[in-house]
Formats: structure tokens, C-alpha cells, sequence
């Protein structure tokens, strides 16, 4: 299974003149929205199980490598220069962002055998300039072009992820970013390997002083999968990485443990091999036929979806059943697309299109990678039944009513999702939602989830993320939402970034983003809520709290009121809410914003941070009822 989480042991090599690096961050939050009349309910998730990696290594110049960048023969060296650790045989080469380069693969096609985050672009650098820990052998040309987020990314995900089948055992992981440095500490990034942070976060900022490229060789433990993932530091710039080389007496893996069984465009065979494959209607059929461990290869191509496929079968919690989407095989690049019949473009009254998969009882520890989903409806995945162990990975969609749907099926009255994740989403116009979770959903983890409803209109409204009935213990970290609006009614405009309900609980932000939405960035109902440094912009009410909640260290920037009634606020205290505010910094030049907006009976605590307005800016409104303490809240920022 991708990138399982487990202890890994690392020893990381960098240039002496790094300095100092701060501690990592890995304190976790989880966000979640209420949607107004279709309410969803979201498990709480906790991370993917990991255990922080042991560094026994102190840093050291990196020096040139011998290893030969062009030489196919197997070698084994080691770097005379620091004593760093001996280099195997080259495994693998990739030139991130840029064309093949002798050795070095490609990387810069829409899809890509290994790369696992569907949202990043390329970057050219300036001047290629390779400083003293590039060896004297690697083409300048792989440090000419890399991989950072898109701008719309800016404020969230911050992150670049490769998944690689290797076969377990030790390798050497060499990564070579590139400037410009912008200054030290301005690109920090920690890099885990296999869901496991590896040493303090690296300042390659200080790494590419004189916007010369540099290079980190870490000593590391591959599983199965190899997930080599770097998430920049919160407050910092995105890492641009350039290329990474692996090393190591091991080598990638052609195919996995078990049975792999193929579907293609205009298959129509058993699913044996690539050459009788299936067609995609036999999906349910080879899923059924398939033992924990096993995979479906769905190789890319259009596939015209007609109706949904019922899936009654999966794996075990030991080994899920996996259904991915490959190329000719998981070494070449391709993705299959599933398409729909949903309007496009997309107009309120057009056609909705229909569901992809539907997972009935029966469907656990079933894993679906790398997949592409063009104008689908009320669910590319729909849970009508109570399932465990879905896990949704590298999937992009567009032109959708919902990515994931969680609602009952025929006279059911439960489909709660246990331990659900999604890892590397990204959906592009959507009028309901990413996901919806309700019913006793729990243990949910969303991470690395991009979603901009481009403002498709609906007979409601969209909402990014939703939880509804008693969905709990759901972490949202470095998620991102964007321009959920609901333009041109009379009265007030809902459509959130993310919202919760009363009976959701445990729900935890970390590093999300919310922007563009004509209510609540966050909208929040649910109790035991915390948000760690959630970010809100451009939303008529940055962060609405109308349950119980903790924010720290969060930002709240220009709330905007675009239409309808409501007032635009920083913070908005609604009926029944409780919630305290630590450590967090709310900038506007807007006269008509009002800070801190206190309804009915709510009660809020204020402690440090700063607050900064216009000279006619209203700091805080409070009704009879209601209290609001400010403590060593500072007038501008």
C-alpha cells in the first residue's frame, strides 16, 4: 500500500554553511464545514501512522560523488571528501520539471510514472550555477528546471511527493535543489520518507545561497513503495526541487506481490494479461476475483462511463485491494480518464451526469490510484453502504457534482466510512463538493486535497468539505478551497470552504487554506474543533464558529462581502458557540469589516496575536448576551 506509514532511519548530509535549522513542526489540525441544507458529516482522522525518523549524522559538506551519472555498470562509492555514506548502483534518475537528460528520466509531461502530487507546475531557473556539493558529473541541465505549487497553492499544500515501487532494503537518496535563495530561512522544507519525518527541516534557502544549485544525499529505509515527500515549513516558500537520484543494492519493482489483472479502452478478454485484457465493465468481476494484495491495472485511455459500477468486494485490513491507473505498465506514464455525461461547461440547469463507482457492502480496504474523472455527478465514488479502509490516491477531477458522495443506499440507513483516506486530490469545478462524510464516520484522513469549485452555480450551493450527523475524529491537513459561492438570491448567500455540523466531533485543521467563498471560509458546528494555523481570505466571513473550538495561530486576511445580507467579519461568533483564538493575526483595510462579530449568547477568548484595520473599521460588535475577552491583542500587525 502507498506510502504506509513506519519508522525510518536516516542519516541527511548538508552543506556546512546551512547554520542552524528550526525544529519541525508537527503539531496536526483538523478543519471541517458545515454545508448549510446538505449538511456531511467527516471521521476524524489521525495522520498516516508514522514514527519520527532517528538521525545519527552530523551535518557535513556534501563533496563531489564519483559515481558516474552516465554509467550503466553497477557501482559502489563512497565520498572521500566528508565520509558521507557509500552510494550503490544507481536505481533511478529523475530530472524534475525537464526532458530525459542522458540518465536522468522526464518529468515534465501532465502525468508522470512516479510524481504523486497532481497540482504541481514547472519553473525554470534563471542562471545554472552548480555550487560545491553537485557533483562534477551531473548535467547542469537537470538543475535548469524543477517542480514548486501553482500560484492558486500558494497559501496551502506546500507540497511534492514521488512514490516509487522499490524493493525494501537500504538506499541513498540524493535530491539537488535549485535558487533562487531569497534569502536564508525563506525555503524551508522537511523531507519524510514512507509517511516518517527524516531529521530537522532542511533551509534550502541557506542550501542555495548565491542562487548556486546544491545537493542533500540522506542514507534511507525503503518499504515496497519508496515515498519521498517534501512539505515545505509553514511561513516559508516552496522548495524547488530540481532532480532526485536514488541509489542503492535494491531496485524498482516491475509488478507487486500478488495477481495483476488488466483493463483497457476496448478490452473485452479475461483480464489475464495486457493482451486479453477487459473491458472496464469487468471491474466489479476482477475486484471479486482478486485476493488482499492483488491489483487491477487500469490502463490509461477515455473510458465512456454509462452507468455505475457496483463494487461488493475488496481486500483485508492487512492488504487492501488495489486499483490503479498505469500506463503500459506502473514504470510509463498515463492516467485514465473516466468520462461522464455532466454538462460542459457546466450550467445550473444542465445535466448532472451520474456516479462512477458505487461501493456497497462488502467494498473494504479497496485503494484507487491515479485515476482522472471528466464530467461526472453526484459522486465519482459514492459509499451507499457502511465500509472500512478507502483509500483514495492521485486523483484529479474535473467538471464534477462530487467527488466522493457518502450517502445511503436503497432502504439503508447507514454508510459510515471507517478510516478513510485522501492523499493528493485534486478537483477543478464542482457545484456540491470535494466530499461529503456523515452518518458514524470516523478515523478520516484528508491530506494534500486541492478543491476550487470555480464557482459552478446549483439549486444550492457547493461547500469544499462537509461533515454532517456524528462523522468524527477527521484530520484536514494542508487542504485547500476555493470560490464556493451563491450569487444573485434574495436574502443571505451561504457556500463555505469547509463546515461542520453540532454533532460532528474531534475535527482537526492543520495548514488549510479557505479563499473566495460568498459565506464562511470555515463554518464551523462541531465541538472538540481545532484549527492550527488555518488560513482565511476573501471569505464575507473568514472563520464562523458556532460550536466549540480552539484556533491557533491562525490568519484571517480581507473579508469580503459579495452580495446578500450578513455582515463582513474577521471572526463571527454565532448562537451557542465557545471557542478561544491564540497566537493569530487578522490584517484588513476594509472600513466595513468588523473585526471580532459576536451574536446572541456566544462566548470567545482573544490572547495575543494582533489585529490590524482600518481607522473606521469597527474592532468588535457584541450583543447583550454575548462576551468577547481581548488579552494582549495587538492594534496592527
Amino acid at each position: 500500500m502507498i506510502g504506509t506509514g513506519r519508522g525510518a532511519r536516516a542519516w541527511w548530509l548538508v552543506l556546512a554553511t546551512c547554520g542552524g535549522t528550526p525544529a519541525a513542526t508537527t503539531d496536526t489540525a483538523a478543519t471541517s464545514e458545515a454545508s448549510g441544507d446538505e449538511t456531511t458529516t467527516t471521521s476524524s482522522a489521525t495522520t498516516e501512522s508514522s514514527s519520527a525518523a532517528t538521525v545519527t549524522g552530523e551535518p557535513t559538506t556534501t563533496g563531489t560523488s564519483e559515481t558516474s551519472i552516465g554509467s550503466t555498470a553497477p557501482t559502489t562509492t563512497t565520498d572521500t571528501t566528508t565520509g558521507g555514506p557509500e552510494l550503490g548502483p544507481p536505481v533511478l534518475r529523475i530530472n524534475v520539471g525537464g526532458p530525459a537528460v542522458g540518465e536522468f528520466m522526464a518529468d515534465d509531461g501532465e502525468e508522470s510514472p512516479y510524481r504523486a502530487s497532481p497540482d504541481t507546475q514547472i519553473f525554470a531557473a534563471d542562471a545554472v550555477v552548480p555550487g560545491p556539493s553537485v557533483p562534477a558529473d551531473v548535467p547542469l541541465e537537470v538543475l535548469a528546471s524543477g517542480r514548486v505549487e501553482p500560484a492558486e497553492l500558494a497559501g496551502g499544500t506546500g507540497q511534492l511527493r514521488y512514490s516509487v515501487p522499490v524493493e525494501p532494503g537500504s538506499y541513498q537518496l540524493r535530491l539537488h535543489f535549485s535558487g533562487p535563495s531569497q534569502g536564508a530561512s525563506t525555503r524551508l522544507t522537511q523531507l519524510w520518507i514512507d509517511g516518517a519525518p527524516v531529521g530537522e527541516p532542511i533551509d534550502v534557502s541557506a542550501l542555495t545561497a548565491g542562487d548556486a544549485g546544491a545537493a542533500v544525499t540522506f542514507a534511507i529505509e525503503a518499504d515496497e513503495w519508496l515515498d519521498v515527500e517534501l512539505v515545505r515549513v509553514p511561513g516559508s516558500e516552496m522548495p524547488m526541487l530540481s532532480a532526485l537520484e536514488l541509489f542503492g543494492d535494491g531496485g524498482l519493482r516491475d509488478g507487486p506481490a500478488g495477481t495483476v489483472r488488466h483493463i483497457a479502452p476496448e478490452g473485452a478478454g479475461s483480464g489475464d494479461s495486457l493482451a486479453d485484457a477487459a473491458g472496464l465493465g469487468q471491474l466489479p468481476a476482477l475486484i471479486a476475483a482478486s485476493a488482499p494484495g492483488d491489483e487491477v491495472w487500469i490502463h490509461a485511455g477515455d473510458y465512456p462511463i454509462g452507468g455505475e459500477l457496483v463494487i461488493t468486494a475488496g481486500g483485508t485490513a492487512e492488504a487492501s485491494v488495489v486499483v490503479r491507473g498505469v500506463g503500459d505498465d506502473w514504470h510509463s506514464p498515463g492516467r485514465p480518464r473516466f468520462i461522464g455525461t455532466r454538462a460542459s461547461p457546466w450550467v445550473a440547469e444542465g445535466a448532472v451526469g451520474g456516479t462512477v463507482f458505487r461501493l456497497a457492502s462488502g467494498a473494504d480496504h479497496l485503494q484507487f490510484v491515479n485515476l482522472g474523472f471528466v464530467d461526472q455527478g453526484n459522486g465519482c465514488w459514492r459509499v451507499a453502504d457502511p465500509i472500512a479502509g478507502l483509500r483514495l490516491d492521485n486523483i484529479v477531477a474535473t467538471n464534477v457534482h462530487r467527488l466522493l458522495e457518502n450517502f445511503v443506499g436503497g432502504d439503508g440507513t447507514d454508510a459510515s466510512i471507517a478510516g478513510l483516506v485522501l492523499k493528493d486530490v485534486s478537483v477543478r469545478g464542482y457545484a456540491r463538493a470535494v466530499a461529503r462524510l456523515q452518518y458514524e464516520s470516523h478515523d478520516a484522513l484528508l491530506e494534500d486535497v486541492f478543491g476550487d469549485s470555480e464557482a459552478q452555480p446549483f439549486e444550492s450551493f457547493s461547500t469544499g468539505v462537509t461533515l454532517y450527523e456524528a462523522a468524527h475524529d477527521v484530520v484536514i491537513r494542508r487542504a485547500v478551497m476555493l470560490n464556493h459561492q451563491q450569487v444573485d438570491v434574495a436574502g443571505y448567500w451561504n457556500a463555505d470552504g469547509f463546515s461542520t455540523e453540532r454533532d460532528n466531533h474531534a475535527i482537526r485543521f492543520e495548514d488549510t487554506y479557505a479563499a473566495g467563498n460568498t459565506d464562511g471560509g470555515y463554518d464551523l458546528k462541531s465541538t472538540d474543533t481545532t484549527l492550527l494555523r488555518a488560513v482565511a481570505v476573501d471569505n464575507k466571513r473568514n472563520f464562523r464558529i458556532w460550536g466549540q473550538a480552539t484556533l491557533q495561530q491562525c490568519s484571517g486576511l480581507d473579508p469580503h462581502l459579495r452580495g446578500g445580507s450578513g455582515t463582513q467579519a474577521q471572526v463571527h461568533g454565532n448562537p451557542q458557540a465557545v471557542f478561544t483564538v491564540e497566537g493569530s493575526r487578522f490584517v484588513d483595510a476594509d472600513p466595513d469589516t468588523i473585526v471580532f462579530d459576536m451574536d446572541e449568547d456566544a462566548v470567545a477568548t482573544v490572547m495575543g496575536g494582533c489585529a490590524e484595520r482600518h481607522p473606521d473599521a469597527t474592532l468588535e460588535t457584541v450583543e447583550p448576551a454575548a462576551s468577547l475577552m481581548l488579552v494582549d491583542v495587538a492594534d496592527g500587525c
